[in-house]
């Protein structure tokens, strides 16, 4: 599974590169129909513009103490690299730092207090390295999880080192639920996860930080989902 993951994240970042050695716009060609009889069949060039945004490795430097990953982070690594596309002039429109380390984490946490000092040594490295660089990329962070205390001591301590806030949603739950077609249909238990967005709202407001919150990551039912209910019609209620 390592190496599944290794071998993936390697793809994804050499394609990200050559998307951001050619230009920060996709072109891809295709037949469509323009609105007139004469150039109807007529190949076009359709635009898309990408951003790419980088998570930085959030556990580099630390020891893993009963699921608990303790010691300040090592930022040697990621300064390199954000120095790296510097250099070869590529637009970054964002670094993530860390996943799914917030609150209890999933398979490790990071203490908020924690996270926020590293978060502060992050924005450190920025001011450092963007120096006379008027567009500057987002910092977000924590990328997990919800977790109301956490989240709440994170913001109040070094909020304003933060541009993005994100969390994490799969309110279905696990994909192996027998259940998951009777949490699609009922509207009761979906409105359910709106005091995670009301929850963060708050915090945020109360808060000095100006920060956005973003949801990172989407996907209603964890673990890959359910056959023939994920990549079913029937899925397409949970989002709606």
């Amino acid at each position: 599974m390592c190496m599944g993951v290794a071998a993936g994240a390697y793809i994804l970042t050499l394609f990200a590169m050559k998307v951001l050695s050619a230009s920060p716009l996709l072109v891809l060609s295709a037949k469509g129909y323009t609105g007139d009889k004469e150039n109807l069949g007529k190949c076009e060039q359709v635009y898309f513009r990408a951003k790419v945004i980088f998570g930085l490795n959030a556990l580099a430097g630390r020891t893993l103490q009963s699921g608990s990953a303790v010691g300040p982070w090592n930022s040697s690594n990621a300064e390199s690299f954000i120095c790296y596309t510097i250099r070869k002039n590529y637009s970054i429109a964002g670094w993530e730092f860390g996943n799914e380390l917030c609150g209890s984490g999933v398979g490790a946490n990071v203490s908020a207090n924690q996270y926020a000092s590293d978060i502060a040594a992050l924005r450190n490295i920025f001011h450092d390295v963007y120096r006379g660089i008027r567009h500057k990329p987002l910092i977000i962070a924590p990328g997990g999880f919800y977790d109301a205390n956490w989240f709440q001591e994170f913001v109040n301590k070094y909020g304003k080192s933060v541009d993005v806030v994100s969390h994490y949603i799969y309110n279905l739950g696990v994909g192996v639920d027998e259940h998951l077609i009777e949490r699609i249909l009922d509207p009761s238990y979906l409105d359910g996860v709106a005091s995670t967005f009301s929850g963060l709202k708050n915090i945020l407001q109360k808060s000095a930080t100006k920060a956005k919150a973003w949801v990172g990551e989407v996907g209603g039912a964890y673990n890959n989902g359910h056959h023939l209910v994920s990549d079913a019609f029937v899925y397409s209620f949970w989002l709606v």
